[in-house]
């Protein structure tokens, strides 16, 4: 269900943002409880709304757990983030003063719990929620980044907030280690450790150095274990093997999904999270949902958001 909004009497703050409508939105099934969550989703560089909203399954994630996704776009198919990316970047557009109004906006108009109000971005789109938790991150409950980095050098979150990374150890577009510069964005990268690290500070959150910090994990982040021995009796009037004992079982190795992320989390002195996702075969993009090495990203990222809530409720513009 892709409803049209509310329309509002007199100029909000929403509109005075200068973007106006249509907003692409997808609701919660009839019946859900409310308030409801809400989840931001932040399309990469060249992509539009649509993107997300076609190719993430957030939609998907809507019905099973009854929150509400919005899709904005940007300004010539980019956000400014900071020191990324194109024409946003180039003519100052002020994407996080208008994701404020948006969100306020949404919130005056639907139910939506403001407590619990998080930004999914990939790519251009993880640098703008950076960003946007930076400055202001004592609104939001919580921010995934897939495939992004931090592209403002000042960056002190207001409170502690949640932090999902998910990133690709073949990305060769945003670099897991950074790069001093990059010819095709025109800015340095910032290395995705640097990038979480105001985050870990804030949310009280110590360095993931020990073994039992580092977890494989299947595609839907459980973790994971490797696949062991499992007896299975000989059946009558079949030989065991040569030499072996004639009421010794024989065994086989089950089935099992591979192993598809290394997970990285300390526990945090606050109650919210910082967990990353690093999918080492991985180049740069969304992870596939389907085939080898799928990976179920918004139900991963959402098995994390799902309980956080901001210090205080977001934006009332």
């Amino acid at each position: 269900m892709v409803p049209e909004p509310t329309a509002t009497g007199g100029p909000d703050a929403f509109e005075r943002a200068g973007r106006g409508l249509p907003i692409r939105i997808t609701l919660p099934p009839p019946g859900t409880p409310t308030p409801y969550p809400l989840i931001v989703a932040l399309h990469s560089l060249y992509y539009d709304g649509t993107d997300p909203k076609t190719n993430w399954d957030l939609d998907g994630l809507a019905r099973a757990e009854g929150v509400a996704v919005l899709y904005p776009d940007g300004i010539g198919k980019a956000w400014n983030a900071g020191t990324c990316c194109g024409v946003a970047e180039a003519g100052h557009v002020d994407d996080v003063g208008y994701l404020r109004a948006l969100i306020a906006h949404v919130s005056e108009n639907y139910p939506v719990d403001r407590t619990r109000v998080s930004l999914i971005g990939l790519s251009n789109g993880g640098m703008l929620a950076y960003r946007y938790a930076c400055e202001h991150g004592d609104e939001l409950a919580g921010i995934a980044v897939v495939a992004g980095s931090r592209e403002v050098a000042r960056c002190q979150p207001a409170a502690p907030v949640t932090l999902v990374v998910i990133h690709g150890g073949a990305d060769g577009h945003v670099p897991y280690g950074g790069t001093p510069w990059s010819p095709v964005l025109n800015t340095a990268i910032t290395p995705v450790e640097e990038s979480m690290a105001p985050f870990r500070a804030v949310d009280r959150c110590a360095l993931p150095t020990q073994p039992a910090d580092s977890v494989l994990t299947d595609r839907y982040g459980a973790p994971w274990h490797a696949p062991t021995p499992t007896p299975v009796p000989v059946p009558d009037g079949v030989a065991p093997p040569p030499g072996a004992p004639a009421t010794a079982p024989l065994t086989s190795t089950q089935d099992t999904d591979p192993a598809v992320a290394l997970r990285r989390e300390t526990q945090c002195a606050s109650s919210t999270r910082v967990v990353q996702y690093l999918l080492p075969w991985m180049a740069h993009g969304w992870p596939p949902a389907t085939g080898a090495n799928s990976f179920a990203t918004g139900g991963v990222i959402w098995n994390v958001l799902a309980t956080a809530r901001s210090a205080r409720p977001g934006p009332r513009l």
